[in-house]
């Protein structure tokens, strides 16, 4: 049903144009009526209807300036205008307004309903073209967001020629050009399970990427179950600093009071080869996330300073041997990632103190704790003790070959990655019938043009990001690649098996636009659909 609204001073004619239509039959149904455009005003704000129609004299305030100061605030409202006035200049100023009819009085209830009918038609086109452009921009964000995640790690490795840099910028459409830049990285952090979905974190990132268009120097880019990073860019330190207060301002608005998160900052840098260091920077204070209280930024000078009070904070006389920072170990185990070991292990093991870590029989200790940790982390994931013993080794023959602090902080490290890289593999194989279900919801769901990567998630009960590592880890494929897989198909099965329109079929599949479709079609299976189809009456 669309909303009808109308003002017309003259009762009779009001009254006419209310009852003597069947409105609901036709598909409308009128939300008000009102006798001037002053009344009408705070009325038509609140009930927001899709068409207006309004008589252009009227006292207090007219039709058009009525029109105007609508059209500012409800830009998609239609207006039909009708008037006893056939003066051009009159139908002058509603075109310059925006109004979609001008009808003369008297007017028949016939005509009113077509004009009204049109109005209905050309708000549906809308609508429609709105509803293609976002799906075109999501499938574009989506795939460019796997592109500018695979550059900004190229990027922040170093492994990347300058000419490759800017080969990669124009592909994506991102400029770097600038004096200085400097890394961010951040996470969201729920209240509860990471790997749940949490309406919160995903409404937090929406608003985030909504908020950054208007920043054109800050970069956006995703990484999955790490977070988000960031590269701002500005003509000197003091921008960027400036820059970084206001980006980190505005996340914390963003979070208000439901959701925590993290933030690592990195040095600012003058050469866009040198951002690897700025990365570097901001992951070493990124990764005490495990170490200090949430919701803060903490910068790479922070790094230096808290590891050098950490360094002094404990000695081997204080030390509660029963504990031992058991919990921060078993809180790594469960959400730590892979990247983050080599970091968590150098602040772990400064958490003790040079002098501790100097005694042959702490650091032994240590890796026993630690490995008796792990053992027991296993053991919840329902590991085979064998299976455990083969991945991290027998200890007893090499714990008395690690006769130096950097041989244990070596194998600390080696064994902590076998068991997140256990932990995973388990994760994997115990959500792999949530990633079935997925696929069957996206094939029974696969002609919803705004299915998107976050309600297909929330079916699942996953975070988005984890479901999209699982998902690819799972099928070899992006979430957009196996979705676009399933239309081709359907696409295909209709091409062979009915005589329905292109337009039709790429509707059927979940495209809005038919040009979208043929293309999508084209650059997936090399012809057009018509072609497709042609080769299907050659083969019989």
């Amino acid at each position: 049903m669309y909303k009808v609204f109308i003002v017309e001073d003259e009762i009779v004619i009001r009254e006419g144009i209310k009852n003597k239509i069947h409105w609901e039959d036709e598909g409308f149904i009128i939300v008000g009526d009102e006798s001037d455009g002053e009344l009408a005003y705070p009325m038509i704000i609140k009930e927001q209807p899709d068409i207006l129609i309004t008589d252009i004299k009227m006292p207090f305030m007219d039709g058009l300036e009525l029109s105007k100061l609508l059209k500012k605030e409800m830009p998609q409202l239609k207006i039909i205008i009708i008037s006893g006035y056939s003066d051009f200049g009159y139908a002058q100023k509603a075109i310059d307004i925006g109004v979609s009819e001008y009808l003369l009085k008297p007017i028949t209830s016939d005509k009113l309903v077509t004009a009204v009918k049109n109005a209905a038609s050309a708000i549906e086109k809308e609508r429609k073209d709105k509803q293609i452009l976002e799906q075109y921009q999501l499938l574009v964000y989506q795939k460019q967001g796997e592109k500018r995640t695979d550059f900004f790690n190229a990027l922040v490795s170093g492994k990347m020629s300058l000419s490759q840099i800017i080969e990669q910028e124009k592909e994506l459409g991102i400029d770097m050009v600038a004096r200085a830049y400097c890394v961010m990285l951040f996470q969201f952090k729920g209240q509860e399970d990471m790997y749940e979905y949490s309406n919160e974190i995903v409404q937090c990132e929406t608003r985030m990427t909504q908020a950054l268009n208007r920043y054109p120097d800050i970069k956006v880019f995703e990484r999955g179950m790490d977070g988000w990073a960031f590269i701002l860019m500005g003509e000197n330190d003091l921008q960027i600093k400036e820059l970084t207060k206001e980006l980190c301002n505005l996340l914390i608005d963003i979070c208000g009071n439901k959701t925590h998160y993290f933030g690592g900052i990195g040095r600012v840098v003058h050469r866009i080869r040198d951002m690897q260091q700025s990365y570097l920077d901001a992951n070493s204070a990124f990764s005490l996330r495990y170490f200090e209280s949430r919701d803060q930024f903490l910068s790479y000078n922070d790094v230096r300073n808290i590891k050098a009070q950490v360094g002094n904070r404990i000695s081997v006389s204080e030390l509660n041997l029963e504990k031992l920072d058991r919990d921060l170990l078993e809180e790594f185990l469960k959400r730590g990632t892979i990247n983050d070991v080599d970091e968590f292990v150098d602040s772990y093991f400064d958490g003790f103190g040079s002098n501790a870590m100097k005694s042959t029989i702490f650091r032994h200790y240590i890796i026993m704790d630690g490995y008796s940790a792990i053992v027991k982390f296993l053991n919840t994931l329902k590991y085979p003790k064998e299976k455990i013993d083969t991945i991290l080794k027998d200890m007893n023959n090499i714990i008395d070959h690690l006769s130096s602090f950097d041989d244990c902080c070596k194998f600390y490290k080696s064994i902590l990655k076998e068991a997140i890289d256990l932990r995973n593999k388990n994760s994997q194989k115990r959500y792999a019938s949530l990633i079935e279900r997925a696929k069957e919801y996206m094939h029974l769901n696969y002609s919803m043009s705004d299915l998107t990567l976050d309600q297909v998630a929330a079916t699942v009960n996953l975070s988005p990001n984890y479901f999209s590592s699982l998902f690819n880890h799972e099928t070899g494929m992006t979430f957009i690649e196996y979705l676009t897989d399933i239309r081709m198909e359907k696409a295909k099965d209709y091409l062979r098996c009915s005589s329905k329109k292109i337009s039709e079929i790429g509707f059927l599949v979940g495209y809005l636009d038919s040009h979208y479709f043929s293309y999508i079609f084209k650059k997936t299976q090399n012809c057009t659909p018509s072609e497709y189809r042609m080769q299907g009456k050659g083969e019989e």
